[in-house]
């Protein structure tokens, strides 16, 4: 059963989350007084006794608010229980374990708020949470929810508009939050258009490559040309090649598959692509030679630009390798 005064913030919709955080603040602030306030991070908790500041029940006023910034601690990429030395361990208080032990004694006076946006699910904290807080979680916002919140932002915006500005930013509200500043302050007067958003909004580099691929399954090396400028104008020439290696190789094997007969559904469930980008490759099987060989000439510029050999290792010469292999496409 959850505690009415266990409280726990979480999810990926950070915007939504802290405008909630600060809201709960101020309110308790004005009825309680923010001398009952604390605030503690994982810096300052290791410098806390954290059990007395649980347990110690409310001196002047009616409640006490604890909130507890990034607890449940986040997933650290590395993190390895067995690097940790013996030494390591002992002088580093177990934070997580001491708040887990104190967490059905906290008297009813007092509030704990946890706020974490990507806790590590397989701790131990965490799951008690999960099973007596008040929980809330701030997912980000999908489909009509998505559009309704911009359209109450930007009420003059219009339906194609909309369409790609929400293809331009996906659903990262801190994303669509900035971007909707910088059309309202562009755009004062009159309906935002289409090509508004062109000319304002910066393409994630999803939408950036999905344009290119797009452009290569169709052998329009032309067009390809022109979308491969537009995203190395915003983004870094070493993450775009990758990504399209990854994207031209999902390609060949979805082709492959299909050609051994596999179900087009087990083939997208398979390699895990959006049904509208598995659709488009589709329609262009057909090219798959095409692909194929492109794809070995990224492979072999990939090796070149790894090892200094032939056009070394500079950005300029992977760019140019890149230019080359796309103008190169034909198709016939």
């Amino acid at each position: 059963m959850s505690r009415s005064n266990i409280v726990f913030f979480t999810g990926s919709n950070h915007i939504f989350l802290r405008r909630d955080l600060d809201a709960w603040i101020d309110i308790f602030a004005k009825k309680y007084g923010e001398y009952n306030i604390s605030r503690l991070d994982r810096e300052t908790l290791l410098k806390t006794n954290i059990q007395a500041e649980l347990l110690t029940p409310v001196f002047l006023g009616e409640k006490r608010l604890i909130v507890l910034e990034d607890v449940p601690f986040p997933t650290v990429k590395g993190d390895n229980e067995e690097e940790k030395t013996e030494e390591t361990v002992s002088k580093t208080p177990d934070v997580e374990a001491i708040i887990l032990a104190a967490l059905d004694q906290v008297p009813e006076t007092t509030v704990v708020l946890f706020v974490s946006t990507e806790p590590d699910k397989r701790k131990s904290l965490y799951k008690r949470l999960i099973e007596v807080a008040t929980l809330k979680e701030y997912s980000n916002l999908e489909g009509n929810a998505l559009r309704e919140y911009i359209r109450k932002k930007l009420p003059h915006i219009d339906i194609t508009a909309l369409s790609r500005f929400i293809e331009y930013t996906g659903a990262d509200i801190n994303r669509i939050e900035s971007e909707i500043d910088k059309l309202a302050l562009y755009k004062q007067d009159g309906w935002i258009t289409e090509e508004d958003i062109k000319s304002t909004v910066i393409p994630t580099i999803e939408t950036s490559i999905f344009s290119l691929t797009d452009a290569l399954f169709l052998l329009d090396s032309a067009l390809a040309y022109r979308e491969l400028l537009a995203i190395l104008e915003t983004h870094n020439i070493h993450y775009v090649f990758s990504t399209l290696q990854s994207t031209l190789r999902t390609f060949l094997y979805a082709s492959k598959l299909l050609s051994m007969s596999y179900e087009p559904s087990n083939v997208q469930s398979l390699l895990k692509i959006h049904p509208y980008a598995f659709e488009k490759m589709r329609k262009n099987m057909r090219h798959s030679e095409r692909i194929k060989a492109l794809f070995s000439t990224f492979v072999i510029l990939d090796k070149q630009t790894k090892t200094g050999e032939g056009i070394g290792d500079t950005d300029d010469a992977l760019r140019l390798g890149l230019e080359k292999a796309i103008l190169c496409l034909q198709k016939n």
